[in-house]
């Protein structure tokens, strides 16, 4: 006796749905009707989304920028030169070896110094008093020497304190 209450409350739900549809189909053939209307409202922004996507999709395909059709293939990322047999360090294209950083010696021709290639130009910067943070310590070694001369040996006190 379950499975035939069970059968009516099935047949029961299905003549709902039914009459559900049949009011909804009659409020539909209204073009008043409120649902008449979103039903037309919600057609239109359906109608615009799908030719927005078909016009970029079209878009890209003229420009090349559409992958083709079929199981997209990934590139393999380029991998690096193995290096040569007995060579130590990075080689470029031509698998010439060079250091990370040159380790030449440079003379500087404002001091004499000797410094090497790759940190000369830090090492001119403060030579030549032309770096950012030189220009403090240029001005101080100026003051330290005017200093000096100013004070010879005969005065045994500094008054510039």
């Amino acid at each position: 006796m379950s499975k035939k209450a069970a059968t009516v409350t099935e047949d029961e739900l299905l003549q709902r749905r039914i009459s559900h549809a049949q009011w909804l189909a009659g409020m539909l053939q209204d073009p008043t009707s409120t649902a008449s209307l979103t039903v037309a409202a919600y057609a239109d922004l359906l109608d615009e989304l799908l030719q927005d996507v078909a016009v970029e999709a079209h878009r890209e395909h003229r420009t090349g920028l559409l992958a083709p059709h079929g199981p997209q293939q990934q590139q393999p990322r380029p991998q690096p030169l193995a290096p040569l047999p007995g060579v130590k360090g990075a080689t470029d294209v031509f698998g010439q070896v060079h250091p990370g950083t040159a380790t030449d010696i440079v003379t500087c021709m404002h001091c004499g110094r000797k410094a090497q290639a790759g940190k000369f130009a830090y090492h001119l910067e403060k030579c030549l008093a032309r770096g950012r943070g030189a220009a403090g310590g240029a001005r101080t070694s100026r003051r330290a020497g005017v200093h000096a001369q100013m004070h010879s040996a005969k005065t045994q006190t500094c008054i510039c304190e």
